[in-house]
């Protein structure tokens, strides 16, 4: 990632690291943004100099000193952070607020296109292998996502378990909350897709996974998401939250990604399930009726 392109997940930890070894100056600035991100996210570097009476070459060099390109890149992440945790009516209020944004239209399509275009350059080959390679050799592969992660939970079991028949999906709204991953056992696979801000249900359910000893894969926001802690295969998606939701477009293009990439190795057992359910449908009878 390079200087100033942090994605604000990782910026209040940056600080942290880093400001144990820096000088008495840097070390107010550090201080002043973990007490108070929000205000100083607000700030010019002027008055956050100000405010500690240090020089305003002080505040900058600290920016430079922790990977951005200068301060108006640290407080761009430390925006985005801001509005990743602030609850929804906070971020609707500040978003219809703000004077430089775009019609709400115009700017959901641009963060949509920036969302995929991070999301695929941020995908390691190798992590999609792996991810692969796991669900196809699973005897059972288990999908939890919940509130506005469960339409992205269900496009994954609905396309998976058509193919290969071993997905099942979690969805505590049957009354079962994680009872069904009660019988998880080694080699079995639990994918676990959330975003900010979390549901403890689905980190409890990746954290009980491992445990058990099945492989977890975390379909979530970075390595400072709670699910990354318990993955076996870590799969970022870019996720904005601008407005008042998070977007699930970047999710599910990675997720398009990995049905697509399982399928195809899986061919030979895909292929029959489809044409299989394509019988039951009827849906060449439908397309040759007349109108």
């Amino acid at each position: 990632m390079g200087p100033g392109q942090s994605d604000g997940g990782d910026v209040m930890e940056r600080i942290r690291q880093a400001s144990a070894g820096m000088g008495a100056g840097a070390r107010a600035v550090a201080e002043l943004i973990l007490s108070h991100p929000e205000e100083v996210a607000l700030l010019p570097a002027a008055q956050v100099a100000a405010r500690l009476g240090l020089s305003e070459s002080t505040v900058v060099r600290f920016a430079a000193a922790i990977g951005y390109d200068g301060y108006p890149g640290l407080r761009r992440a430390l925006q985005d952070q801001m509005r990743r945790h602030l609850a929804p009516a906070q971020r609707l209020t500040r978003y219809a607020e703000d004077p430089t944004r775009q019609t709400p239209a115009a700017q959901t399509f641009a963060d949509d296109l920036a969302d995929v275009a991070a999301t695929e350059r941020g995908l390691a080959p190798a992590d999609l292998a792996q991810a692969v390679a796991l669900v196809s050799a699973a005897p059972r592969t288990f999908v939890v996502g919940l509130r506005s992660s469960f339409v992205i939970a269900y496009t994954l079991h609905h396309h998976l378990n058509q193919t290969l028949g071993t997905v099942q999906l979690v969805d505590p709204a049957r009354g079962e909350a994680l009872d069904r991953l009660a019988s998880l056992r080694p080699g079995d696979v639990l994918i676990a897709i959330g975003f900010p801000r979390y549901t403890r249900l689905t980190v409890r359910a990746a954290g009980f996974a491992a445990g058990e000893g099945a492989s977890v894969i975390a379909i979530t926001d970075g390595p400072l998401s709670p699910l990354a802690r318990h993955a076996d295969v870590l799969l970022a998606a870019r996720s904005s939250n601008k407005n008042f939701a998070n977007s699930n477009v970047g999710a599910l293009a990675l997720t398009n990604a990995l049905i697509a990439e399982i399928t195809v190795r899986n061919r030979r057992r895909a292929v029959p399930a489809l044409a299989r359910m394509e019988k039951i449908l009827g849906v060449g009878e439908v397309l040759a009726d007349p109108e």
